[in-house]
């Protein structure tokens, strides 16, 4: 049997990586929905990624370094994710984002549709890699991926144990400025979005070794995540409007409003020096967008200050962008 073809013409996974996929989240599926029951929706996307890495590394049988080590790098992150979130829905009893959702079979399946194509687009540099009988030897390329991946889950592991500790005093409206969420609004997202640059960097020394060219569009991993994270249901859920749960009072808006001017939405940077930094530059080098802004006066319009529920906020949710997976849009509310 040649590597990447389990299934007659399949070339590195694809087809059997995308069937497996399908497969696993209706199982889910038809459980969650069948007992009411939201307890693991982002549990089972962990578990898919894992899933997908480790079945493509046995079935190529070789066990090439890269192989090996983009493997366990994709796995850890996603059961580390997986079981963090699993904890967190255990503790609070149910996931809001599906309270007006769990018993309409469609809209409910289109979460969990929206969550096969994630999982198979985001894991496709490891699936590409795994299914390759190439093996470049190792470069800087490799080690710049490896090192990038590092640097994410430290930040993603950080941003997370440091909120948990944080929310256990907070009253409701605090932000969390401690830790890494004292140099980024959305630590977590930067860890997230950098792992999979990483795990892609390191990919692309095995695209164009042999006669396949389209290793390249495994970029689609690093790029839907930051689409995700920086346009969907990522930050702008985060921000916007919903910043106004940070300025109930005049001294609660004064603090929010020095921590959001010194502190940038995504990459880590020193507070002093982004406090100075022209907003020119914050737009064009740090991702500081006008749809992350506060409009006063459309909170005025709408009679209150208070923020459209979020998939991190105790209350009920309704917006269609938070259905998205919790993988890529953990919150930093309280």
């Amino acid at each position: 049997m040649a590597i990447g073809e389990t299934i007659n013409g399949d070339d590195h996974y694809l087809l059997l990586t995308a069937v497996i996929t399908i497969g696993f989240q209706l199982v889910f599926f038809a459980i969650a929905f069948t007992f009411k029951f939201d307890k693991v929706t982002d549990f089972a996307g962990g578990l898919n990624f894992a899933l997908l890495g480790l079945l493509t590394l046995g079935l190529g049988d070789t066990y090439y370094t890269r192989q090996c080590i983009l493997t366990a790098l994709l796995v850890a992150s996603r059961l580390y994710l997986a079981i963090f979130l699993l904890i967190r829905v255990l503790q609070r009893g149910s996931d809001n984002r599906f309270d007006e959702i769990r018993t309409k079979f469609f809209t409910f399946l289109g979460f969990w549709v929206f969550q096969m194509v994630w999982v198979w687009v985001v894991s496709l540099p490891v699936v590409f890699v795994n299914g390759d009988a190439h093996n470049p030897d190792l470069s800087a390329a490799d080690y710049v991926g490896w090192a990038l991946w590092v640097i994410g889950f430290y930040l993603q592991v950080s941003a997370d144990l440091t909120k948990m500790q944080f929310k256990k005093t907070a009253r409701s409206g605090d932000f969390c400025n401690h830790g890494v969420w004292a140099v980024s609004r959305h630590p977590n997202y930067c860890g997230e979005i950098f792992m999979w640059w990483g795990i892609f960097i390191s990919a692309t020394r095995v695209f164009g070794t042999g006669d396949d060219d389209w290793g390249w569009v495994t970029i689609l991993s690093p790029i839907l995540t930051m689409v995700l994270l920086l346009f969907a249901s990522g930050i702008p859920t985060a921000e916007g409007q919903a910043q106004g749960r940070y300025m109930k009072t005049p001294e609660d808006k004064r603090r929010y409003e020095a921590y959001r001017t010194q502190t940038p939405p995504l990459f880590p940077f020193l507070p002093a020096l982004y406090k100075g930094m022209p907003m020119g530059l914050k737009r064009l080098l740090c991702f500081e967008l006008p749809m992350y802004e506060y409009d006063e006066t459309k909170a005025r319009i709408n009679g209150s200050d208070q923020p459209q529920p979020t998939a991190d906020a105790p209350q009920g949710n309704s917006n269609t962008n938070d259905l998205l997976p919790q993988h890529a849009t953990t919150m930093h509310t309280v």
